[in-house]
């Protein structure tokens, strides 16, 4: 039975808008509770749809048009519904009403959102900052706090800090369990972590030692032939890319990737860059996630990437292990666990694996050799470093322990971090479901508030890096030039491009190996400059922040030393 059927009390037509305010003002009493969860869509379906229905019956019964009723009453429905958020997100009944931040960002996350698309969101973020200080309010429920002393507040373990926040929700795999990176739960997250700890230990990260070599001289034999090759030089971007990706074939599935051999002819690092482009608006709109991921032209490449890494953990799984590679660990075949994992939890954990053991490392090591380009002297002080440490026509600039004690090599890896850090800015956190909230400093942070501590901002901040902030001077890292009577003040606790905590990155010690190898090598075999007619102001116009930090075009000419 239709509604125009049902008997219902005839109203006036003020009495009918006012029905339709009440309902709107009810819809956003019961929508108050849940801004930042996720919502199910048919009791938003129901929420939105019901009562401007039901209030168009009752303003028909005034106005002759079914139509021109649906559209006073839709209209009105909607109006007042948008104002009510709108006032309520602005007043000081708000818990966040004290924090300053643009007006736009505590009315909508569709600004951050616009931000993001822009690529420019760490430097925005920045900004804020500079602008309002410690703490700013960056969403209707959401805060960016650079305050140090808040940090372990913020990442620490269950107990002192927070789980994940809701972005997580946005960037997993709606249909699959969760992968370690997104788990909300703090003691869960502990619990399945134990795995990835063995995989990435001081021996299991010597064991991939000799990988990381075969695979960096490789990329070393591989530029040298494409530079004979090309009269515009080589893209290092593109191959650091194809390095990594194989790389962490051999890491992580023992073996299969031969991007720098073959090329990507499969499209396989084409669609992890669009992956990450298109997955990086979903993090402000976590709700509409499970929705949008239906629409191939809105975010297909995601769902083909997924498919594709867990397709590639499938095949891992049923081979078994040749080499104690990481899901040698995931899968349990070295028998520590005494709960198997779940099929779903090995599966899902392969978009993991390829994303944060390729796209990061690839991108930092485009930074470091802009940077050096971009400052010959550092660069003649990293070679003269490299030639002493390993005598030219001796061994391959590959020794691990050699490489992990040279200052300079060290410190200019840390500076790229500093400068360009891999996650620039959602770092975010939120109070446990069914807490109340959590107190960070003598400041309470209600549940369903999101909490973000920007590593971009947190880096450039003076108060942890000073003076030349914004400059790249690798001798900021050098002992002897910090401490008291240093000249450097340079933030230990300040420098988190690993993230902090029971969640930091459990392969931070295999990727700075990574990165210490390919940097050496490349000093140690070439003269590198820029490519002729390379526009060198391009490489920090393409970096954009679309949640993992991303690079374009680094165009250089090598020559064989």
């Amino acid at each position: 039975m239709i509604l125009s059927e049902i008997h219902l009390p005839l109203l006036s037509l003020k009495d009918a808008l006012l029905f339709t305010a009440t309902c709107s003002l009810i819809v956003h009493a019961i929508y108050k509770r849940y801004e930042i969860e996720p919502s199910s869509y048919f009791k938003s379906l129901l929420l939105l749809g019901f009562p401007p229905a039901l209030s168009s019956v009752f303003v028909h019964q005034s106005l002759a048009s079914k139509w021109l009723s649906v559209l006073v009453a839709s209209s009105s429905f909607y109006g007042i519904l948008l104002t009510s958020i709108i006032a309520y997100r602005l007043s000081p009944f708000h818990p966040l009403y004290n924090y300053p931040g643009p007006l736009i960002a505590k009315v909508t996350k569709f600004w951050m959102m616009y931000i993001t698309t822009s690529g420019r969101l760490s430097e925005y973020v920045r900004s804020l900052h500079d602008q309002y200080g410690l703490y700013v309010r960056i969403g209707p429920n959401e805060i960016s706090v650079t305050d140090l002393a808040v940090m372990q507040d913020i990442f620490g373990p269950a107990g002192v800090g927070m789980p994940k926040g809701p972005i997580w929700d946005a960037r997993r795999n709606p249909d699959i369990a969760p992968s370690l990176v997104s788990l909300r739960d703090l003691h869960e997250h502990a619990r399945q972590r134990k795995p990835w700890n063995r995989a990435f230990s001081t021996s299991a990260v010597k064991d991939y030692e000799v990988v990381v070599a075969r695979r960096a001289l490789q990329l070393a034999d591989c530029l040298e032939k494409a530079s004979a090759a090309s009269q515009r030089g080589v893209d290092l971007s593109k191959w650091f890319g194809h390095f990594a990706f194989d790389f962490m074939g051999d890491m992580a599935f023992g073996g299969g990737f031969e991007l720098m051999r073959d090329g990507d002819k499969d499209g396989i690092w084409a669609l992890l860059e669009a992956r990450v482009k298109n997955l990086a608006f979903l993090i402000h709109i976590p709700w509409a996630t499970r929705l949008l991921l239906k629409f191939p032209s809105i975010t297909g490449s995601v769902s083909k990437f997924r498919n594709f890494t867990v397709e590639r953990a499938r095949i891992r799984k049923e081979k078994g292990s040749a080499v104690k590679d990481l899901y040698y660990h995931l899968t349990n075949e070295d028998g520590a666990q005494l709960q198997p994992p779940t099929v779903e939890s090995i599966l899902s954990n392969g978009e993991l694996a390829v994303v944060a053991g390729s796209d990061t490392t690839a991108n930092t090591l485009s930074g470091v050799f802009y940077y050096l380009l971009t400052h010959p002297r550092e660069l003649v002080r990293l070679r003269e470093e490299v030639d002493h440490v390993f005598p030219r026509g001796g061994d391959d600039a590959v020794d691990a322990g050699k490489l992990l004690a040279m200052p300079v090599l060290n410190a200019v890896i840390n500076e790229t971090l500093r400068l360009q850090p891999a996650l620039p800015t959602y770092t975010e956190r939120a109070p446990a479901k069914g807490s109340g909230g959590h107190w960070i400093g003598q400041r309470f942070v209600p549940e369903g508030t999101a909490v973000v501590a920007p590593i971009y901002s947190i880096h450039r901040d003076p108060a942890n890096f000073s003076p030349l902030t914004d400059e790249f001077r690798p001798e900021r890292w050098f002992e002897k030039n910090t401490g008291a009577d240093g000249k450097w003040n340079t933030s230990a606790t300040a420098f988190m491009p690993f993230s902090v905590g029971t969640a930091n990155c459990t392969g931070k010690n295999l990727a700075m190996g990574e990165m210490r190898a390919v940097v050496a090598v490349l000093v140690q075999r070439f003269e590198i400059a820029y490519a002729e007619g390379y526009d060198v102001s391009t490489y920090e116009k393409d970096l954009q922040d679309r949640f993992i930090m991303q690079v374009g075009e680094l165009r250089v000419s090598l020559k064989a030393r």
